[in-house]
């Protein structure tokens, strides 16, 4: 790659905006700040929390079944109108696609590109682990 094609790279991108939501913080600042500060996000299961979401009882007793989980908070609280779903179609979604949406949208709004207020071409660039939802 040329000197001059390598400089048009770089400048072709910038990151002004991020948004996320993660285990433990609502945001990135919150995450980094976990990061800092060596905090594990993870919660403890309790018999009845595994009983409740149909975990058998034969499988969380036994000596080397890990009673831990990694919630993300505020899974409930889409905002399907303002997406242009109804609840139907918004019960369907993947939690991670309602996430998307909502990080998405922080994001454009945190760059200041938010769509009340910018009409040109804007790209958002995101990421997501698998999950066992379905």
């Amino acid at each position: 790659m040329s000197e001059k094609t390598e400089s048009k790279a770089v400048r072709g991108i910038a990151i002004i905006g991020m948004a996320g939501r993660f285990p433990g913080a609502r945001n990135v600042e919150e995450f980094w700040r976990n990061l800092c500060e060596g905090v594990e996000a993870r919660s403890t299961l309790s018999d009845e929390e595994l009983e409740a979401a149909g975990v058998e009882r034969a499988v969380w007793t036994r000596p080397d079944y890990v009673r831990v989980a990694f919630p993300l908070d505020g899974v409930e609280m889409f905002d399907a109108s303002f997406f242009g779903f109804n609840p139907k179609e918004a019960e369907l979604l993947d939690p991670q696609h309602r996430f998307f949406l909502e990080c998405a949208w922080e994001a454009l709004e945190r760059a200041g590109y938010g769509a009340a207020r910018y009409r040109d071409r804007v790209g958002v660039f995101a990421g997501s682990g698998g999950n066992e939802y379905l």
